[in-house]
């Protein structure tokens, strides 16, 4: 990230977006310790899900605020950067040294000390977090086969 807060989509990942120089996409901060991009398409998903709970339940609107805190649409210039809002840049720390990680139909921008703390603990808990996961599909497998 430079001095200004732009960053070089790479062209692995830029290619997610389609073709065009007017393309955008919706950056916020993610339920992870990082940022998160939504393509239009992506995000307009996420937005169905969310407007899909409880406006009276406070639980569920600390969840809304939260995960669209700093919501910000942003295009790519004319060399692929983008711009990370100054509301947005706080919760990636003071470092310019991040990382893009794509996550299926969404990139990650997490702070690259972050991200590497992140990817450690959770290598040091695979073996936990992978009973966890495999309860998971197991159970819905099983409602799968009871319809």
């Amino acid at each position: 990230m430079d001095d200004k807060g732009r960053v070089k989509m790479p062209a692995a990942l830029r290619k997610e977006f389609g073709a065009g120089e007017k393309v955008k996409f919706k950056i916020a901060k993610d339920i992870e310790d990082c940022l998160v991009i939504y393509p239009l398409e992506t995000w307009s998903k996420q937005e169905e899900q969310l407007r899909k709970l409880n406006p009276f339940n406070i639980k569920h609107q600390r969840f809304i605020n939260t995960v669209t805190a700093g919501l910000t649409e942003v295009e790519f210039d004319s060399a692929d950067r983008f711009l990370i809002s100054t509301t947005l840049k706080k919760y990636l720390g003071n470092s310019r040294d991040i990382i893009l990680k794509g996550k299926f139909d969404r990139i990650q921008i997490w702070d690259a000390q972050k991200y590497e703390q992140y990817t450690q603990g959770n290598i040091s808990n695979i073996q936990e977090l992978s009973e966890d996961v495999a309860a998971y599909l197991d159970g819905l497998n099983e409602e799968k086969q009871k319809k």
